[in-house]
């Protein structure tokens, strides 16, 4: 056996009273937390000027509030008849070991109708990448595998466009219309790449928001059970003995007054908690928070008028992120169609959209298409009479196996 379940066991026994420490200790924090944020409501204004001053300083995510903190509001009448698209992607990655150097890309993609003309379409498109051009990405003198990350930032962009395809195939001005994906529409992979890899991935996932933007067709993302911390970031700086609005100073993570003084930290009050606990116990069924902006570097600097907003939503035992372009988030009859159409999409399928899982359906590669694929790749290589070796570390596993 290679898992010794003997010992594995007592580290979970371990776990799990760490765990029940942690949990009641954030019992104690939370409500306090909750009580500081909604304080605050009225003075939006302060907290943007302080998120705006703490943005390089502070060594945590932040939010900067777009509508009052106390915002609840319960969703619009659903239109009797809308239509919406959704993709999702999954992937096999390059496998170094294998017979052939490439990666496969599948993208499940879904148009429903709903109304008197009700009707739907789902299907997949896989996409096989071998081209020196699908591997590697260079500005001339650098080379940079597309690989891991990487890879998927570049099935992010093709999720993009296949959902601007979708839309410009199937959505026309007769009905309200939505385009959805899985996830988050900020890529946080590109983040710490190269300047030529971000402009590379973000210049094709920007020009999909930006067609969507002249079809005036709503995008939004939706993440199940976020673990997002920027809400609460910005919370911290209610907290922040450094930031003083009059001096024009924000949070000076690097030199702390409270940690030069011999104290805690004050915002630590805040530490391990999410958005989600501050907020779950403020919105009921249906109902959706405030509006943010995501201040991330990456959603600043590089997004323009695409930077993305976003607003939590109840739906059912937990809180769901839905974020959204600007254009969006600016559009209050656009936010309000976001969120009836959204909740009524979690409501047909039971707490998660039903576009969303129809779409995962149909891209999701499961272990007997990924043998399928190797198979396929074996058997064409030895008819053109290629060498199909693999390394010798996979035969190792391959007799191991057996």
């Amino acid at each position: 056996m290679a898992l010794n379940l003997t010992t594995l066991s007592q580290q979970v026994r371990q776990m799990s009273g760490a765990l029940v420490h942690s949990a009641e200790d954030m019992v104690v924090r939370t409500p306090q937390v909750r009580e500081r944020y909604l304080r605050e409501s009225g003075a939006e204004a302060q907290w943007t000027r302080a998120v705006d001053l703490s943005r390089e300083t502070a060594a945590w995510l932040l939010a900067r509030p777009v509508e009052p903190l106390h915002t609840t509001r319960l969703a619009p009448i659903c239109p009797p008849a809308y239509a919406l698209v959704a993709t999702d992607g999954s992937q096999i990655d390059v496998d170094r070991h294998g017979n052939a150097y490439c990666y496969l890309i599948n993208i499940g993609r879904v148009y429903m109708r709903y109304g008197p003309q009700a009707t739907a379409c789902l299907t997949s498109q896989p996409a096989l990448y071998y081209q020196e051009d699908d591997l590697y990405l260079t500005d001339g003198t650098r080379r940079v595998a597309i690989e891991g990350n990487y890879l998927s930032a570049r099935r992010d962009a093709e999720e993009g466009i296949a959902l601007a395809a979708l839309a410009d195939e199937f959505l026309g001005d007769d009905l309200p219309a939505l385009a959805m994906q899985d996830g988050t529409l900020i890529r946080w992979t590109l983040s710490g790449a190269e300047k030529f890899v971000q402009e590379h991935f973000l210049g094709l996932y920007l020009s999909y928001l930006e067609h969507m933007r002249q079809r005036g067709i709503p995008v939004v993302s939706y993440i199940s059970r976020p673990r997002s911390p920027e809400v609460v970031g910005t919370i911290r700086l209610m907290y922040c003995p450094d930031v003083d609005l009059h001096e024009g100073r924000g949070a000076r993570c690097n030199e702390c007054s409270d940690v030069r003084a011999g104290r805690a930290p004050s915002c630590r009050i805040c530490q391990g908690l999410v958005d989600t606990d501050v907020l779950a116990d403020r919105l009921t069924e249906g109902q959706r928070g405030p509006i943010f902006v995501s201040m991330s570097r990456i959603n600043v600097e590089r997004y323009g008028p695409h930077l993305i907003h976003f607003f939590y939503l109840r739906v059912g035992r937990e809180l769901a992120r839905v974020e959204m372009p600007r254009w969006v988030a600016q559009d209050a009859a656009q936010v309000d169609l976001v969120h009836s159409l959204v909740y009524d999409q979690c409501i047909k399928g039971q707490g998660y959209p039903v576009a969303l899982a129809r779409a995962h359906e149909q891209a999701i590669v499961r272990s007997s298409d990924r043998r399928a694929f190797q198979r396929m790749i074996e058997g064409s290589l030895q008819r053109t009479e290629l060498p199909t070796t693999s390394s010798r570390k996979q035969e190792s596993k391959e007799f191991t196996r057996g």
